[in-house]
Parts: C-alpha cells; structure tokens; sequence
C-alpha cells in the first residue's frame, strides 16, 4: 500500500488542462468556505451591534417614559403645590 500511495504521488500529469483543473476545484472549495465565514462573521456583528435605527428607537422609549413618570410627579402635587405653580411670577 506505501509503495501505491507513494507512485500515486510521483506520476507527473503531463497536459496543462489537467493541472488547471486540478487547481481550480481546490481555490472554487477555499473560495465557498472563505465565503462561508465572512456571511457567519457579519451575521454574529449584526447580533451583537445594534442598528443607528435601535439605537434611536431605544433613546425615544427612554425619553417618553421620562416624560411619562414626569407626568405622573405633576399629578402627585399637594394642593398648596399646584396653588404655586398657578400663580404669576412677579416681574420687577
């Protein structure tokens, strides 16, 4: 067997077309794996960073809820609060 695995790899291809052949199925497999993994590498970075658009969309829910408990403060004001807050400022 060591004597056939070693003539198998000492014949020489004697026609261009055969070794091109050759070649080019070898860089066609690295080409689709090379592939492969930029698609797979790019899927992970899109799960792990966010969108502009998220990153907005976050801000605007952060900001509304803000506005939401601050409204929830104004309705909690003792009457001598809201008394206060109706009156003019005195302008000098």
């Amino acid at each position: 067997m060591r004597q056939m695995v070693y003539n198998r790899h000492m014949t020489k291809k004697k026609y261009f077309h055969e070794v091109i052949e050759e070649d080019e199925k070898i860089l066609a497999i690295g080409l689709k794996q090379s592939r492969l993994h930029k698609k797979e590498r790019l899927d992970r970075e899109k799960t792990k960073e966010k969108s502009l658009h998220e990153v907005l969309m976050e801000g605007f829910r952060e900001e509304q809820e803000q506005r939401r408990l601050e409204e929830l403060e104004e309705e909690e004001k003792t009457p001598s609060e809201e008394l206060q807050d109706e009156l003019e400022p005195i302008d000098d």
